[in-house]
């Protein structure tokens, strides 16, 4: 219920025709670039004991291949040259925030074989996430390239058409990415050695960053970030 309730507070401080059609000027030359919540440490602990376990299955992790451990608030394409705006409006929001608990709660197996450690949403995160939204979507571009993988998920679909993004507002689902599309019977051998025994564990939400990302919306160096105050 909380995430209608913020939906509809987001509405009123913005309508969607003011996220669906951003105000800049287009530009040919666009990246993709995710607007995300950096975990603590403790996270990259977990998610290097999870690496290993996929490895006994012959599966090479993102972790593996250097790509960092993330939580996704908002990702889309913009015109390169509205990345100095971006990064303003990623400060203003750090700053506006404040460290917070959350859990990795399990192992999901997606519709498209892939691999995702789940975060359990808060009002808190949903929060940050739909504010996310708002404040930089007015910078994208008009009409990103849709994920292949969308197509698995049409009301994710209708999403991506309407704010750039398929996973927002009521269709935010906060997870760090293990596995792109991978061997659906190698990962049914995981789920059942070690996906499935997964503990859940606590962490704290440290701050926000930005990368720039290849098509699976992964990435491997960060090119600003901003911490929460203390």
């Amino acid at each position: 219920m909380f995430k209608k309730h913020l939906l509809a507070l987001a509405c009123i401080c913005i309508s969607p025709a003011a996220i669906a059609s951003p105000s800049v000027p287009q530009s040919s030359n666009t990246i993709s670039y995710n607007l995300f919540l950096i975990p603590s440490h403790a996270v990259d602990k977990t998610v290097s004991t999870i690496s290993n376990q996929l490895k006994q299955q012959q599966l090479s992790s993102l972790y593996s291949q250097g790509f960092l451990p993330h939580i996704t608030l908002y990702l889309t394409e913009y015109p390169a040259k509205n990345l100095n705006l971006l990064k303003q409006q990623a400060q203003q929001l750090a700053n506006q925030w404040h460290s917070f608990d959350l859990t990795l709660d399990h192992i999901q197996r997606t519709k498209g074989n892939w691999l995702m450690l789940d975060v359990n949403n808060t009002p808190e995160l949903q929060r940050l996430a739909d504010t996310a939204a708002i404040m930089v979507a007015p910078l994208r571009t008009m009409d990103p390239k849709i994920p292949t993988w969308v197509s698995h998920y049409p009301e994710k679909l209708a999403a991506f058409q309407r704010y750039g993004s398929p996973n927002v507002f009521m269709n935010f689902e906060p997870h760090i990415t293990l596995l792109p599309q991978t061997d659906p019977q190698k990962l049914t051998q995981f789920m059942a050695n070690y996906g499935a025994q997964f503990q859940p564990m606590h962490f704290k939400a440290l701050g926000i960053g930005i990368a720039a990302v290849n098509s699976n919306g992964q990435a491997k160096a960060e090119i600003a970030s901003y911490s929460f105050p203390k």
